[in-house]
């Protein structure tokens, strides 16, 4: 009582206006009430809010408990400032006043009619106040034209970004009046760029929504430019658009455009969420980071070092065992809270070697719009390198098979730089690339590859022989990899130059390549092998030759000898990059004039 007492010590009152006109029923007896529950309200009439200087000429709202008038609105006027308030009579220590709701109505003194008013909250008499003069006011709306079109519509809606939403709205008026959809529209408050929505069909109740960007956005629908309400009877609704994960069958590389973490346990009973653990529809197997693991035991459940997913650890490598018909499921939902910029400045350092990064944007970007920022930091043979292609810098420019970065998904970098540095990402706020689409691949290939069944990637690369030109169409030429029968990756020549392959397999497999010639459909055995391993094989300085001609690769395994001490013998790496001799274990390749030798130690 004591914070109302004293906030009504200075309102200057007035009730002479708005005791006018009063509908006999409405006479509220305050007689021996000693307290009050005081409501601050804004007055909506036909999905318009009303003007406060002319709402007291026009309309009165009566404040009612169990049917009885125990109040009526008034406007206050106090240190220049005007609001509308209403304050309910009651007796605090009457049980049957204390937290029964309080439900409102309006008189339209023009018309000297009485409707029944919606309220944007629950309201119930506690003797407590309902907003403030500036701020928190309680919308009170009711509709007064019974022949125009009425509609309502969701107070809530959940989109999954990039996924179509079918939205149905309610036609709501008594009279049935016809509906024009020309004359219904959907406003989202934060603008076109977080969301898209359309009519679906010709009555224009049925809407299709997609989310384009994560985050919470208000929106509202206007009727002929009136305001209509929810159904819940508040003026503005609100679409919630999550950033999630999604994961299909096998192995995925995952990163997050979220600053906040996300656990990956249960708080109330410590455990591994039960989301995770296998059952029929949500099978998660085993999720590395590049540092730490987390394994799925079908007995014991998950476990392992792996507690949250953070942007701190780069991305995760996650194998999921998902049927078809679940496929592409999402099951981590990290919130609508998104700083590109935060999640850039959170992932991890660059180090010489390899470094597993994130990605913070959560639009796909192309290499064009990226290319300028990455190359600030970059170092002649730098790599990026993602799940099914990879690019290689060469001075100058990026160049290779990678022309989309995907959100949400992890890359991998290499450099020699000594000196670790961070990764110029750019503007969270890049121009967006609406209509651009996760890479699919070529449909007019003779053979497919799942890189999802593998964890690694081995880029290549590789150069044909002079016999095989692909300078005049770049395009028409493609090598693939081979496990037996088994394609495990396939490139072609980006640059118009070397074929960018990217390989998946496990180490100790050889793979073989083969030649697709797409203008005459031709398929050509190539003559070389290569063991499989997780470093790139070839270099733009130094590719890796594949011969049509009957030159082929001898394979020997321990230390090699030179049988030809006066030959001009050279050494590569599995980079391409000359070393001095096949020394330590690894993978070398040795030419010695026409003799090309793959030395295993």
């Amino acid at each position: 009582m004591k914070k109302i007492l004293v906030f009504l010590s200075f309102l200057s009152l007035s009730l002479g206006a708005a005791a006018q006109d009063i509908p006999w029923q409405w006479n509220p007896d305050n007689s021996g009430a000693q307290d009050r529950t005081v409501v601050i309200a804004d007055l909506v009439v036909n999905g318009l809010a009303v003007d406060i200087d002319g709402l007291d000429s026009h309309y009165l709202i009566g404040a009612f408990v169990d049917g009885e008038c125990r109040g009526l609105s008034e406007t206050v006027t106090n240190s220049g400032k005007r609001w509308l308030q209403i304050e309910v009579f009651g007796n605090y220590g009457h049980t049957d006043d204390s937290g029964k709701p309080i439900s409102f109505r309006l008189y339209d003194k023009d018309s000297q009619s009485e409707y029944a008013l919606s309220s944007s909250r629950l309201v119930v008499w506690n003797q407590t106040t309902y907003g403030m003069p500036s701020a928190d006011h309680v919308v009170l709306s009711a509709w007064t034209m019974p022949t125009d079109a009425v509609v309502t519509y969701p107070a809530t809606i959940t989109l999954s970004k990039l996924h179509d939403v079918q939205v149905t709205f309610t036609h709501t008026n008594s009279s049935e009046a016809a509906l024009d959809p020309a004359l219904l529209a959907v406003t989202i408050a934060d603008g076109p760029h977080g969301w898209t929505a359309a009519t679906a069909t010709g009555n224009g109740l049925q809407w299709t929504m997609r989310g384009l960007a994560v985050g919470e956005y208000d929106y509202y629908v206007t009727y002929d430019g009136k305001r209509m309400l929810t159904d819940d009877g508040k003026q503005t609704g609100k679409l919630i658009i999550p950033a999630e994960i999604s994961l299909a069958n096998g192995w995925d590389w995952i990163s997050l455009y979220v600053p906040t973490p996300f656990s990956l346990i249960d708080p109330p009973s410590g455990f591994y969420m039960s989301t995770l653990n296998i059952d029929s529809q949500n099978q998660v197997i085993e999720i590395r980071s590049q540092e730490a693991a987390v394994y799925n035991d079908p007995q014991q459940g998950l476990f392992g070092d792996i507690t949250e997913l953070t942007a701190a650890d780069g991305f995760y490598k996650i194998k999921s065992n998902y049927d078809e018909q679940h496929s592409a499921n999402a099951i981590f939902n990290l919130g609508t809270s998104v700083d590109g910029q935060a999640t850039a400045a959170m992932m991890p350092m660059v180090e010489p070697g390899y470094t597993w990064i994130g990605y913070p944007h959560e639009q796909n970007h192309s290499l064009p719009v990226l290319h300028e920022l990455l190359a600030t930091t970059a170092t002649e043979g730098d790599l990026i390198i993602g799940h099914d292609a990879f690019l290689e810098f060469n001075g100058i420019q990026w160049v290779g098979s990678l022309q989309t970065f995907e959100a949400g998904k992890g890359y991998i970098y290499y450099t020699e730089n000594p000196t670790p540095f961070r990764l110029n990402w750019g503007d969270y706020y890049l121009p967006q690339e609406p209509q651009l689409l996760t890479p699919q691949p070529s449909a007019s290939l003779p053979w497919h590859y799942d890189c999802r069944r593998f964890a690694t990637t081995m880029p290549v690369v590789a150069k044909l022989d002079p016999s095989v030109s692909v300078q005049a169409d770049p395009s028409r030429y493609t090598v693939a990899a081979f496990v037996g029968e088994e394609c495990r990756g396939y490139g072609h020549a980006a640059d118009g130059q070397h074929l960018f392959i990217s390989l998946s397999g496990m180490p100790g497999e050889v793979m073989s390549f083969r030649l697709y010639d797409r203008l005459t459909g031709s398929t050509t055995l190539l003559k070389e092998q290569l063991g499989y391993a997780t470093a790139c094989a070839g270099s733009l300085n130094a590719p890796l030759l594949l011969h049509t001609t009957n030159l082929g690769i001898e394979e020997t395994e321990g230390p090699h000898r030179s049988t030809n001490p006066s030959a001009n013998a050279q050494y590569f790496d599995l980079r391409g990059r000359p070393v001095a001799a096949a020394r330590g274990h690894g993978i070398y390749i040795k030419t010695t004039g026409n003799r090309t030798i793959k030395i295993i130690r």
